[in-house]
């Protein structure tokens, strides 16, 4: 335990800005976002907690196909994997919880890119009040980006990373974290890294400068600025700041248990793209509402619609992503094979398996023929590790077969 507890404080000592995403300090960083970014506090205000009940599932010994090709269980799977958190819900209820890397059931754990997920729940809950239309022009709400790629732009583009906006989003740039390029100089203005002597303008400035590569709407490219421009999108709509949207309408209305916070640029606008941190349990029960209908404690927290057009996703959706795999903007052969990118959520089977997906390993996945949600936390020691990511939804399925036969 004394080893433990100096291991943790030389990780503490050692992590800071420059180094945080980087193996191993991601370990530490990961949980521990607030000590190292601005964030902002996202809260649930009434008080009131979505239950979930408890079923004892054993799960340790559920086999599947591992990276090498050999059967792997779900016990060492977890313990090999970078794993940080899981819950695992079906059919309404806990089946399986677990902490590694020290985190706790209340250690807040960053989302990366399920954070867009978040995001897109927030986007589909001001289209259900009438605030806005998925087809209404960027540029029409938010005439601070005429002039920009953005013009002629609409909700749906930017949602579905359709956009014709020019941005290069390749993680093999981290390799050399003081080369001056689009994605890394995104990452100082978002707050992620040192800005060092560079002017503070902030993500939605920096935007402004990305040019037009092609017609909106022509393929799917992913992006991860374009998110960010939603979010500003919903503010304007809303009347109030991002954070602010997401505790009424995501932290409070869904029932949350624990705090979250989202980290802010340097100017304080939220990063709707990556920068939320939570628990596992919140994580999961974000999940379930995708799993029944928009349903939580008996009401509806999202549109059904909303999500019923996310799960089944649409042939546009579809053709997008098919022409980028066939530009090569998007394949890679390792990785799952995914039907489309729709509403921020990946989708690997058309109305039955879903999931929101951020780099180093964040996962809130949906099964709907079994009933299950399952979120989880990494820190791999890359940002995209495709065949290892490929594992984890095999793992994933097979968990979702073993508890649908035993029903």
């Amino acid at each position: 335990m004394r080893s433990i507890r100096r291991t943790l404080q030389t990780m503490s000592e050692s992590v800071n800005l420059s180094n945080w995403l980087e193996p191993p300090h991601n370990r530490w960083g990961f949980h521990h976002v607030a000590d190292l970014l601005d964030t902002v506090p996202i809260s649930n205000e009434s008080g009131d907690v979505t239950a979930l009940p408890r079923e004892s599932a054993h799960l340790d010994d559920v086999s599947f196909t591992s990276v090498d090709g050999s059967l792997t269980t779900w016990e060492r799977h977890l313990n090999e994997t970078f794993c940080d958190a899981l819950c695992v819900i079906h059919k309404g209820s806990i089946v399986d919880e677990r902490y590694f890397n020290n985190l706790t059931d209340k250690s807040q754990h960053l989302l990366m890119s399920v954070t867009k997920s978040v995001t897109a729940a927030a986007l589909g809950i001001s289209i259900g009040r009438g605030l806005l239309s998925i087809n209404d022009f960027v540029t029409n709400i938010a005439p601070e980006f005429a002039g920009t790629s953005l013009d002629g732009c609409t909700i749906r583009h930017l949602i579905d990373m359709t956009a014709g906006t020019e941005f290069v989003e390749n993680y093999d740039l981290y390799s050399d974290p003081d080369a001056d390029n689009p994605l890394l100089e995104y990452e100082r203005q978002s707050g992620f890294r040192p800005l060092g002597e560079r002017a503070t303008v902030g993500v939605l400035k920096h935007f402004a400068t990305y040019p037009l590569a092609r017609l909106h709407g022509e393929l799917f490219d992913y992006r991860s600025p374009l998110t960010n421009v939603v979010a500003r999108v919903i503010e304007i709509v809303n009347g109030m700041s991002f954070q602010e949207v997401l505790s009424r309408d995501i932290w409070t209305s869904f029932g949350m248990e624990h705090p979250a916070t989202i980290s802010v640029d340097p100017l304080g606008f939220p990063i709707a793209e990556a920068g939320i941190s939570c628990t596992v349990r919140d994580l999961a029960r974000f999940g379930l509402a995708y799993l029944n209908d928009g349903m939580l404690n008996g009401r509806h927290v999202l549109p059904e619609s909303w999500v019923r057009n996310t799960r089944e996703t649409d042939d546009n959706a579809r053709a997008c992503y098919l022409k980028s795999l066939d530009a090569s903007t998007f394949a890679n052969e390792d990785g799952p094979d995914w039907y489309a990118y729709h509403n921020a959520f990946w989708v690997k089977e058309r109305d039955a398996q879903f999931t929101g997906w951020g780099i180093f390993g964040q996962y809130i996945w949906v099964h709907r023929p079994s009933q299950t949600v399952i979120a989880r936390f990494s820190t791999y020691p890359e940002a995209t590790m495709p065949s290892l990511t490929y594992e984890t939804l095999r793992g994933f399925n097979a968990v979702a077969h073993f508890l649908n036969n035993r029903s």
